[in-house]
């Protein structure tokens, strides 16, 4: 288990936001990514596409549009974005204040940090007669996960058309807690509201909003609310 932030990222280069690598093959992942990003109005993530990589964006704050070609589809804070491998996206802060986005790849694009997908004027365009088959989705409206506490919804997963990847949005009230399913593929958490005690056989650790979690195959922890905010979690895994 590593414990980060997504401050604490590797910068790189794509359109004329803020970027970072959070979670990436060169501080140990091999199956996935996590990637953060702070777009002031009018700022634009370059469009691109993923070869084999899927994609799944989620608006912490702000909004903007998702951008496919010369269509912009309105995006906001609460929702994700799935985006198959070959679907060409780009995001731009279309509103008057900042935008912050995180996104996840399965399994990992290293020509997204070499900086082959930024090229603002040689973009991709979807070919004429394409219908997109990227989902934008409300996580606290997804399908809820039976079985388990707390506000538990699953927003991605193979079920509902991934092949690399699945995402759960996770609320937990006072003293609500769970115990992490041991996976056989790295997975990622990442607090977005509230705070949390997460424990291993070896650590205790309290965490806040912007907090990560990244887990290797067969980690185990337990997460436990703590503070009087309702914790908000992500949770992203390969699959």
């Amino acid at each position: 288990m590593q414990i980060l932030n997504l401050e604490s990222g590797t910068p790189f280069q794509m359109g004329k936001g803020k970027n970072w690598r959070v979670i990436h093959p060169d501080m140990g992942a091999q199956q996935i990514t996590l990637n953060h990003g702070l777009h002031q109005p009018g700022q634009e993530f370059t469009q691109h596409f993923h070869d084999a990589s899927e994609d799944m964006i989620v608006v912490l704050e702000g909004g903007g549009a998702m951008r496919q070609g010369n269509i912009y589809t309105p995006i906001t804070a609460g929702e994700g974005l799935f985006v198959p491998a070959g679907e060409v996206h780009g995001t731009v802060n279309t509103t008057d204040e900042q935008a912050r986005l995180i996104s996840f790849q399965a399994p990992p694009d290293m020509a997204l940090y070499r900086g082959e997908r930024d090229k603002p004027n040689a973009m991709p365009s979807p070919p004429t007669g394409h219908r997109s088959n990227v989902q934008i989705l409300n996580m606290a409206k997804a399908g809820p996960l039976f079985g388990k506490p707390g506000g538990w919804r699953s927003v991605i997963s193979p079920e509902k058309g991934s092949q690399y990847l699945s995402l759960d949005y996770i609320q937990l009230e006072s003293g609500e807690g769970f115990t992490h399913t041991v996976l056989s593929k790295e997975s990622v958490y990442v607090l977005i509201a509230g705070s949390a005690v997460v424990k291993t056989d070896a650590q205790s650790r309290a965490l806040g909003p912007r907090d990560v979690v990244f887990l290797k195959p067969n980690d185990s922890l337990s997460f436990t609310q703590t503070g009087t905010t309702r914790l908000a979690l992500i949770h992203c895994w390969a699959v």
